[in-house]
């Protein structure tokens, strides 16, 4: 996701990103692994990712490089179900417990970036001072977060899972309209109700 907003627009990439991805991952769950909804389930989890697309806004109001745009944004969004799918394959058919299989990811992760994070070493000190607080709660809620999803993995269909996770979006939507006054406050209230309209309809 980070290279696409390198070579297109963040507006185009972000919500194709995040609207594809549930959308795969619903389309794969039931083709790979025999997941079966009922019409009321498949009929919430799709206004879920309407919600998004509503909040997130159009992708193609600025009209540059639309094209570049969706493929970057499709790309991100076939990564997202490619892991989304992984994770739940892991704790659902290899029976991994959630928090030993989490902290497995984040050994390989921390394997994989440290040698970055070494040539960058003089700025460490730096970006701990200033931002220790933001450091500390992201430190916490990320892992608790992404534990969350995955125990519910164990629990209901991948496929419903996957739209619901992104249900963050809302939130993060309405605290950019509280915290730094963006604009779209309608849009992103009728997109909210669409997202916990279909939540409830999932509940059912």
């Amino acid at each position: 996701m980070q290279a696409g907003y390198e070579h297109a627009e963040l507006g185009v990439v972000y919500p194709i990103a995040r609207g594809s991805g549930p959308v795969l991952t619903i389309l794969f769950a039931t083709l790979l692994m025999g997941e079966r909804l009922s019409p009321g389930a498949l009929l919430g989890a799709f206004i879920v990712i309407a919600g998004i697309f509503v909040v997130t806004g159009n992708p193609f109001r600025s009209g540059s490089r639309p094209l570049q745009g969706m493929l970057w944004g499709a790309a991100t969004g076939t990564a997202i179900a490619g892991y989304t799918l992984w994770d739940g394959y892991s704790v659902i058919s290899l029976h991994l417990n959630p928090v030993s299989y989490y902290a497995s990811t984040l050994l390989l992760q921390s394997l994989i970036l440290t040698p970055g994070a070494m040539r960058r070493r003089n700025r460490i000190p730096t970006a701990v001072r200033v931002d220790i607080i933001p450091i500390l709660i992201i430190a916490v809620c990320s892992p608790l977060a992404y534990i969350l999803v995955l125990t519910a993995m164990q629990s209901m269909p991948l496929a419903l899972v996957a739209p619901l996770r992104e249900t963050s979006i809302i939130v993060g939507s309405l605290l950019s309209y509280c915290l730094f006054r963006e604009n779209h406050l309608a849009r992103r209230i009728a997109g909210a109700v669409m997202v916990l309209t279909g939540i409830a309809i999932i509940s059912l």
